[in-house]
């Protein structure tokens, strides 16, 4: 009886432990999104906006040609970077979950497809 009562204790160590790592991972990606700044750009090159790790925007920046501008072409310009920061913020947490809780891991897949659930996704270079 003591080795089965022995054995479940060790099974529960191991599920302990692997909780354990699980809730590390998470709060290291929940540190490194709350870090996160990521641009996005109009087309036209006039506005860049900087999104946090929320896909918040926190910066919002004007080329000196935007004083040229029709306002409603201005306000699709910054509605431009705005959406093209959100969907690079999507690829920013997916290579950040990657790196923290590997490729093949359900929580990294399921963070992930909720940021590009909720801010469409693009690649880009860094």
């Amino acid at each position: 009886m003591s080795s089965r009562l022995d054995a479940y204790l060790a099974a529960m160590n191991e599920s302990f432990d692997a909780a354990e790592a699980r809730l590390d991972q998470a709060q290291a990606l929940a540190a490194t999104t709350e870090r996160m700044r990521v641009e996005g750009e109009s087309t036209d090159r006039v506005v860049t906006v900087v999104v946090d790790g929320n896909g918040q925007m926190v910066d919002l920046r004007f080329d000196d040609s935007f004083a040229g501008q029709e306002p409603a072409r201005l306000a699709h310009s910054v509605l431009e970077a705005h959406s093209q920061a959100k969907r690079r913020l999507s690829f920013e947490v997916e290579q950040a979950a990657r790196e923290i809780y590997g490729p093949d891991v359900a929580a990294a897949s399921t963070i992930t497809q909720s940021y590009r659930n909720t801010f469409g996704y693009e690649e880009y270079q860094r």
